[in-house]
């Protein structure tokens, strides 16, 4: 064989390794287009259409993808009230990403080699913890508390397997969560277990304080802590409910015997969209001063107007009128950014380590290539053919729970039983009121805790 010939070969070696790997990235690249559609139909309130069309595109999201499309599927169903819906395909979300957990090795090798796009995805953190969160949702919307405590029970859970995953020194930021804390402790009192909900309410106020309000700038809600000083003085917990009032001096609380006999009206506000993953760039110097491309993802904030919301209750038998305002309880947008940013590190390193990889492999069949045909050109060719693929491969992995809200805001309010119609005033930040929405007539009993949900994305 002469040297032409075999230059000849090594120009087509670099070609096809060129061609299939850019066929291989038009088949893997997931196909989301629909998203853009699926916001209106969100904005319009329209979640038949929205869940029609998440069907008709299943297609797009693949095997590796399965936990994303139920995730995302399962929301929608939330926001449309329908709960048993839901909670069938969170529940499908949830298997697929346990059993992930047990990923195999050889895919992960993939990931490391090609980039993390190649393996299923496993859910940022948060999300998973979110998934758990939603079913106990889903279960209190239909009324069924001790369900409820179960998914919510199961975020915690979730959050010491995921942590125990990482080392000491690598521990998330994001390893409690203060608002399932206070969501338990209202089950725990739904249920008449009221030492366990004093203990949910007193933890759920330590996370506020010690993490949620430094990390976030989220502290507690005045209701946590008034449901916290009630069930304490239920208990009898006096040392307790002292050390809280020197705290929160300003709060008082409703007597324990007296809120038995009255119900709890929880409206969740879900406001917003939740940040947008995003591909950065940056370059990274090899050994012999070349420079590539390596790829991370980050999250970039999503812009809406609503930034808090009044409720306004009449009860149809007294005809009172109740009217309280919603506070943040979980900023999910920071969690999303400040998470990300607290692993960033070691998403670099690897990205570091799988651009040399790619680089020192390219290298080397280059020089190889150049051996065998005795011909600087085959040499070129090959590493220009390697180098194009690593660029084209280097692609970080921006999958993410794109549905979920910026924000979940609370407003609560102790009413006496009996039935209610009213609505809630969505605001912006100048106190103008940007739009209104009914609220369905409901009743409640003595002692109950109901829950009723809005979403807003303006």
């Amino acid at each position: 064989m002469n040297a032409t010939h075999r230059s000849l070969q090594a120009k087509t070696a670099g070609l096809c390794l060129l061609t299939l790997v850019c066929v291989w990235l038009g088949a893997c690249a997931p196909k989301l287009d629909h998203y853009t559609q699926l916001d209106q139909y969100i904005y319009q309130q329209d979640y038949d259409s929205a869940l029609k069309l998440m069907d008709e595109n299943k297609d797009s999201y693949k095997e590796r993808n399965a936990a994303l499309y139920y995730m995302e599927e399962g929301l929608l169903a939330h926001f449309a009230g329908r709960y048993d819906a839901s909670n069938q395909s969170l529940l499908k979300a949830e298997a697929i990403l346990d059993e992930l957990y047990t990923r195999s090795v050889s895919k992960q090798a993939a990931s490391f080699v090609i980039n993390d796009n190649t393996i299923p995805y496993r859910g940022e953190d948060f999300e998973d913890a979110m998934v758990n969160l939603f079913l106990a949702l889903n279960y209190a919307g239909q009324g069924l508390m001790e369900d409820a405590l179960v998914e919510a029970r199961q975020v915690d859970n979730e959050l010491n397997i995921i942590n125990n995953r990482y080392e000491d020194e690598n521990k998330n930021v994001y390893s409690e969560d203060a608002f399932i804390r206070f969501l338990m402790g209202v089950l725990y009192e739904a249920n008449d277990e009221i030492n366990d909900a004093f203990i949910s309410y007193r933890k759920a106020e330590e996370i506020y304080r010690t993490d949620y309000l430094p990390h976030y700038g989220v502290g507690s809600p005045q209701f946590l802590i008034e449901n916290l000083l009630s069930s304490g003085e239920a208990l009898g917990f006096h040392t307790e409910i002292a050390e809280f009032q020197q705290v929160y001096p300003d709060v008082s609380y409703p007597n324990p015997h007296a809120k038995r006999n009255l119900a709890e009206i929880l409206v969740i506000h879900y406001n917003g969209l939740g940040p947008e993953k995003v591909e950065g760039q940056w370059v990274a110097p090899m050994p012999d001063g070349f420079i590539v491309k390596v790829a991370y993802p980050k999250f970039e904030q999503r812009n809406y107007e609503i930034t808090h919301s009044i409720v306004r209750l009449q009860h149809l038998d007294s005809g009172k009128s109740y009217r309280f305002a919603t506070v943040l309880m979980e900023d999910i947008g920071s969690i999303a950014v400040t998470n990300l940013d607290n692993r960033i590190n070691r998403i670099k390193a690897k990205a570091i380590a799988r651009a040399t990889t790619k680089y020192l492999a390219t290298k080397a069949a280059a020089n190889k290539a150049e051996e065998q045909a005795d011909s600087d050109l085959a040499g070129m060719l090959v590493q220009l053919a390697g180098n194009v693929a690593a660029v084209m491969t280097e692609r970080a992995d921006v999958r993410h729970w794109r549905l979920l809200p910026d924000e979940i805001r609370v407003g609560r309010m102790l009413v006496p039983a009996g039935s209610f119609e009213g609505e809630i005033d969505f605001m912006n930040a100048g106190g103008q009121l940007v739009m209104s929405k009914k609220i369905k007539p409901f009743a409640t009993g003595s002692g109950e805790k109901k829950f009723i949900t809005q979403r807003t994305l303006k």
